[in-house]
């Protein structure tokens, strides 16, 4: 064998050495990179849902609103003269508020006591005429027609005395009718006028109102119609008050222009907090379902979708949720859980379905 064959075939085995060695090497690599470390488990807490019956309420925006309330319109036309009370005042019933000036009453009522002395006069004098006629007539002196037309013109000077009368009457009420006066007991709110202002009957000079009771007015849609019913208990969360029970009072006849039907729940406030205006939100008992509570944080949200994890063999399992309600830190669901599933409620960020998954406590039940 020649020196150059010789040379040939060692060059191929070493070659050949060098290609296994390098495939060994890659193998072992790749055999490393394969085998990377796992995950551990996500270690969670779970709570056994507590399965209770959850009303289900329709909430209004509310609105309060005084029972008992007025706008003081003045009967008589004038310049108010002398206002005595100021806007936040109680008043009690007939207790004067303003005064008008009378000057057109007085001169009506002086011009009308002179018109009875006259007329007061006439009449005298006429009866005065009818009773020596009615003496002359005894006496046969005179004819039955001429007593008759005395006593006629006797009567109609008494009609006329009575008129006038009856028309000085109108103009002492009218001059009453200056003195503008609370119709009850209440608060007078708010005050349009001043000394000074001229004012007539289409003119508004006092509001004034009871606070005590008070209405809470809201709108239902007709479906909730068979859910009311008069003295029946709704509760009212007045804004920067709080709950406040009431019963119903009112509820309309008909629906409004936008096709609802108007209830008014009565209020109690004998503390005085609740005021004409102020804003709450009525909840009206509708329905009553079947359904689980659980903490807020338990329920997740996927798209339009709510869930859950539940530990089914030590592996999370996400179950698609209704949620019925939510209120004070709790979410009340319904779908496919049990009393006894254990639903995760840490460590959410890192559960996914069919992931395994350590429990590090013993369940607790929803409260």
């Amino acid at each position: 064998m020649n020196k150059k064959v010789i040379t040939a075939i060692s060059v191929v085995v070493i070659l050949a050495v060098a290609f296994f060695i390098l495939k060994s090497i890659e193998k072992k690599s790749k055999s490393q990179t394969d085998q990377k470390p796992q995950k551990p488990a996500p270690v969670v807490k779970v709570i056994i849902p507590e399965k209770q019956e959850v009303p289900i309420y329709y909430t209004a925006n509310a609105v309060l609103q005084a029972k008992t309330s007025a706008k003081l319109k003045p009967q008589v036309s004038g310049r108010v003269e002398k206002i005595f009370v100021e806007e936040g005042s109680f008043v009690k019933a007939g207790q004067p508020l303003a005064v008008i000036q009378p000057e057109k009453e007085e001169y009506q009522i002086e011009s009308q006591l002179a018109v009875i002395n006259q007329l007061e006069a006439n009449y005298l004098n006429k009866k005065s005429i009818y009773e020596r006629r009615k003496q002359l007539y005894e006496k046969e002196l005179i004819a039955k027609e001429e007593l008759d037309n005395a006593k006629t013109d006797m009567e109609v000077a008494l009609n006329q005395l009575n008129s006038a009368k009856a028309t000085l009457k109108e103009y002492k009420r009218q001059k009453n009718e200056t003195v503008i006066r609370a119709p009850f007991d209440g608060y007078l709110d708010k005050r349009y006028v001043s000394i000074g202002d001229y004012v007539d009957s289409q003119k508004d000079m006092f509001y004034i109102l009871k606070l005590n009771p008070i209405w809470a007015v809201f709108e239902l849609p007709q479906q909730y119609v068979k859910n009311l019913s008069l003295g029946k208990e709704v509760e009212i969360d007045v804004d920067g008050i709080g709950a406040v029970k009431g019963k119903i009072d009112y509820i309309s006849s008909s629906l409004n222009e936008n096709n609802l039907i108007v209830v008014k729940v009565l209020l109690d406030n004998k503390d005085g907090l609740l005021r004409e205006n102020m804003y709450g939100k009525a909840k009206i008992l509708v329905d009553k379902v079947e359904g689980y509570k659980l903490p807020e944080d338990a329920v997740q949200l996927a798209g339009n979708d709510n869930f859950v994890y539940k530990v089914v063999d030590s592996k999370a399992e996400k179950v698609l949720v209704n949620v019925l309600k939510q209120e004070y830190g709790y979410v009340y669901v319904s779908g496919d859980l049990k009393q006894d599933d254990k639903v995760i409620v840490s460590n959410l960020m890192n559960v996914k379905h069919g992931m395994p998954v350590k429990v590090i406590q013993q369940p607790e039940v929803a409260k």
